[in-house]
């Protein structure tokens, strides 16, 4: 016949969380941090339970649709679903600027400051690791507030690219950060101080309140005409159970289920960028002369060209505003004449210009 008693190893396991539990320090005063806390803007919104917010906590798992969250928006050109007008097979360029962040105080839990550098490293080493036909860099500089004119994000995109010599230019900005209930982790009462060992026991997320969000805006633009490629937000959200200052960029951070969640998420980004860089076509500067018939190309073998190629040949054309004074908006007027690609080395090309024609003002070469 069967015992019908518990395993004493069970028992032990549950009494030792138990103890440790109850020895938690959290049973003196408050040790969380006034800024940690989610700080709601009025009264009636700090007294809202989760189940009223739409916030399924500890599901790991945020509602899927939200007023507050916007479509994702793509440019026509970008979208390429039967890849009809894939252009994977040559190598692009991404600037990636440092993060802003609209709520700055959401990272004090943790010390989560470096998330500025870190989600945009995270997202550069997905890219890397999974499409070598882009090539992403983190820049040690910021992008332009969010609150500026379009034009001005335009022209600040632009400002990048021709620095650090890209096609194209992603910047983000961390929307939210914060906790949903920080006492549960920091501060919390006898019963969930029972209910948080077991959770850390078991390994089991559902009912655990100690819930971090994870909030971001990612804005991909066009290096040479600033225009915008794909703006969305990304939303996740795990458990939260750390109460050491551990540091976004730490190997403790990685193995938190946050930290997992957000890993997963810079995967989920990197997948869609992927996606839109794919469908643009490679585009690269040219320096040509008076008089000319060859031109000089930045781009070469690196990024995938063959002598013997045929690339297409657009004019960049500044147009003024009617409306702002000294504005100018960035066009490319696609021209007949084609270039063919004579001699390529590592970084750069020499093409001649068909027809024997020469080029007058500024052009960008294009693949077809």
């Amino acid at each position: 016949m069967g015992s019908l008693h518990t395993p004493p190893q069970r028992i032990n396991s549950l009494l030792l969380t138990c103890i440790i539990s109850l020895s938690s320090p959290a049973l003196g005063s408050s040790i969380v941090p006034d800024d940690i806390a989610y700080k709601p803007k009025s009264t009636q919104e700090a007294s809202t339970t989760p189940a009223e917010s739409g916030v399924v906590v500890g599901t790991g798992e945020l509602p899927t649709t939200s007023t507050n969250v916007p479509p994702t928006q793509y440019l026509t050109s970008s979208q390429c679903p039967d890849q009809s007008r894939s252009h994977d097979n040559f190598y692009k360029s991404v600037a990636i600027t440092q993060f802003l962040r609209s709520s700055p105080h959401t990272a004090n839990a943790g010390n989560l400051y470096a998330a500025e550098a870190g989600l945009p490293e995270l997202i550069r080493a997905q890219l890397r690791q999974k499409y070598q036909s882009i090539g992403p860099a983190v820049i040690p500089m910021g992008f332009a507030h969010p609150d500026l004119s379009e034009t001005q994000l335009k022209q600040q995109a632009q400002k990048i690219a021709r620095q650090t010599r890209t096609q194209f230019v992603l910047s983000g900005t961390i929307v939210d950060m914060a906790m949903l209930a920080p006492d549960t982790t920091y501060n919390p009462n006898l019963y969930r101080q029972l209910a948080n060992g077991f959770h850390d026991l078991t390994h089991i997320k559902i009912f655990d309140q100690r819930t971090r969000v994870m909030s971001m805006e990612v804005h991909l633009r066009d290096g040479f005409t600033g225009e915008l490629l794909l703006t969305k937000t990304y939303s996740t959200n795990g458990i939260w159970n750390q109460r050491r200052p551990i540091g976004f960029d730490s190997p403790a951070f990685a193995k938190t289920h946050y930290g997992k969640r957000v890993k997963s998420l810079a995967s989920k980004i990197s997948n869609e960028l992927a996606q839109v860089i794919h469908c643009q076509p490679f585009m690269a500067a040219i320096d040509s002369a008076p008089g000319q018939t060859q031109v000089l190309l930045h781009g070469g073998a690196n990024n995938g060209l063959h002598a013997g190629d045929n690339l297409s040949l657009y004019q960049v054309i500044m147009v003024g505003s009617n409306s702002e004074y000294q504005v100018t908006d960035t066009r490319l007027v696609k021209r007949e004449t084609r270039l063919h690609l004579s001699e390529v080395y590592p970084a750069h090309s020499i093409a001649i210009i068909e027809g024997g024609s020469y080029l007058n003002g500024s052009y960008l070469a294009a693949s077809e």
